[in-house]
């Protein structure tokens, strides 16, 4: 039984990249964007946007259709029916519906004519017509030359396996923000989702070699981190989280120690934070991932019950995963069976997990 753990890319709410696996990111990080531009535009396309930020997106559909009904904005209510195809995993009905939103546009591109090519680029990328996405992203960069569409562009030039175009894409991030070290973080994780870890790495070595004293032991402390060499991290990230109290510092503070196999001093660093400022669904997701390693499954199960109630949604699908599966290390298959029943409901795409149902259901 393998249980989830999120990458950082996906968790930094500050930074959420609408590509690749774009679902997470787009609906998990970006619905609650939405809500704030569809203020004129129906009674029934805010029902929907809320239903969305819900994550019920049969709710959302029916609430559209009364939008049609009621002769509501005809490009917001495709563009809303498109993130609620992604939501259930629809990918090809997604793109037809914002390639209809953008074809219901004035002709000349706009704000939201940005927005909605993100969208569709993500869907693009879930159907794995990674070459329909790029296009998507070098309208984005011909129209407002956005840093985040260079990003993007170079994660879908990447799974075409066009590394020059895409290390020529990273290169101009880093150019525009040499001293943006969450960015490179970001690119080195992107790389290394994609399998080109060696060359994420050295982005991490470059940044540490030509460091004059501009980083954090914070930002240091995850490269070293990303490294291996989590002695180093430990000893960067302690410093930090002493200094800046931030949940990053902490949550890397104790992936080192777990790499290094000292859970019981991780799950002290998780628990402290906790503590000292008070419920985090992040580390309370980590702090049950660190309590199964241990064996203590209860302890985990009681850990991701906490991180669901203080949960935002930023994090529902792996703490949702990962209390079935804990479910399942105490033998609670029935339970287990439920839980993980509703999830494949909620998250169709996860094959893992259908997997995971399927075994469930022979307990």
């Amino acid at each position: 039984m393998l249980f989830k753990t999120e990458t950082t890319e996906k968790r930094n709410k500050d930074r959420s990249f609408r590509a690749g696996t774009a679902l997470k990111a787009v609906l998990a990080l970006c619905v609650c964007a939405l809500l704030t531009g569809c203020g004129g535009s129906g009674e029934n396309l805010k029902a929907a946007y809320a239903k969305l930020d819900e994550m019920d997106y049969d709710g959302a559909l029916a609430c559209l259709d009364g939008a049609r009904e009621a002769g509501e904005d005809p490009r917001e209510i495709a563009r809303a029916a498109g993130i609620a195809y992604m939501g259930q995993a629809d990918y090809v009905s997604a793109a037809k519906q914002f390639e209809e939103s953008l074809h219901s546009g004035t002709g000349y591109p706009d704000a939201m004519d940005t927005d909605i090519n993100f969208y569709l680029a993500a869907a693009y990328d879930s159907m794995g017509d990674y070459a329909a996405a790029e296009d998507r992203y070098n309208a984005i960069i011909e129209f407002s030359d956005d840093t985040e569409g260079y990003l993007l562009r170079a994660s879908a030039r990447l799974k075409q396996s066009n590394f020059e175009a895409a290390v020529s894409d990273f290169n101009i991030v880093i150019s525009r923000d040499p001293y943006d070290y969450d960015t490179l973080i970001g690119i080195y994780e992107m790389l290394s989702a994609i399998g080109y870890r060696d060359a994420g790495l050295e982005y991490i070595k470059a940044a540490i070699n030509g460091d004059q004293g501009r980083m954090t032991d914070s930002e240091k402390g995850r490269m070293y981190y990303y490294m291996g060499d989590y002695t180093q991290a430990a000893a960067l990230l302690e410093s930090a989280r002493n200094a800046d109290g931030t949940v990053i510092s902490s949550l890397f503070l104790g992936r080192s120690y777990e790499a290094m196999g000292e859970y019981n001093y991780a799950a002290n660093v998780y628990e402290s934070y906790i503590g000292t400022k008070g419920a985090n669904a992040e580390l309370y997701d980590q702090l049950g991932l660190c309590r199964l390693k241990m064996g203590e499954y209860e302890a985990a199960l009681q850990a991701f019950k906490a991180g669901i109630e203080a949960d935002d949604g930023t994090f529902a699908k792996s703490l949702e995963y990962n209390q079935a599966v804990a479910y399942e290390y105490i033998a609670d298959f029935e339970t287990a069976r439920e839980l993980m029943k509703a999830y494949v409901a909620k998250y169709p795409d996860d094959l893992e997990a259908a997997r995971e149902l399927r075994f469930l259901e022979t307990r």
